[in-house]
């Protein structure tokens, strides 16, 4: 089998990789924002800092009355209209009070990273791509 079938097959495979990397990565992201969140009010109790941002660990309150505690990563954001620190308020799921989030959209983390995968993976389908044809080029010359 020629190099350029080999790397041929290669890209068919990546990129079969990279569009089921981001179907399930565009689900993930669709459901992470499909929750419905309320913002409540919290409690700084302790922070510390990380990459990025900082740990902060919260008290708010249960829908049934009780506090809560949680630890969670609140990201540097700089931009207009964005806090850049930990604003007092959380975003919880009503019908899972421990599901906590420092904004509203939810945990879009491992879908983004999934995302990130799926484009790794068609840059590579287009390296495979590229290299196929650089390949066959060669292998079609005289020696």
């Amino acid at each position: 089998m020629p190099a350029s079938s080999v790397l041929a097959y290669a890209a068919v495979g990546s990129l079969g990789l990279a569009v089921l990397l981001a179907v399930v990565g565009f689900r993930a992201l669709a459901v992470a924002r499909g929750v419905t969140r309320v913002r409540v009010p919290a409690r700084l109790l302790s922070e510390a800092p990380s990459l990025g941002g900082e740990y902060v660990e919260v008290e708010y309150p249960a829908p049934d009355g009780s506090l809560l505690r949680t630890r969670i990563h609140v990201f540097r954001v700089r931009a207009p209209g964005q806090p850049y620190v930990f604003d007092g308020t959380v975003w919880v799921d009503p019908t899972r009070p421990t599901d906590v989030t420092p904004r509203r959209q939810g945990r879009t983390t491992g879908a983004v990273v999934t995302l990130v995968l799926a484009g790794v993976a068609l840059v590579g389908t287009v390296g495979c791509l590229i290299a196929a044809g650089v390949v066959r080029f060669a292998e079609t010359l005289p020696i």
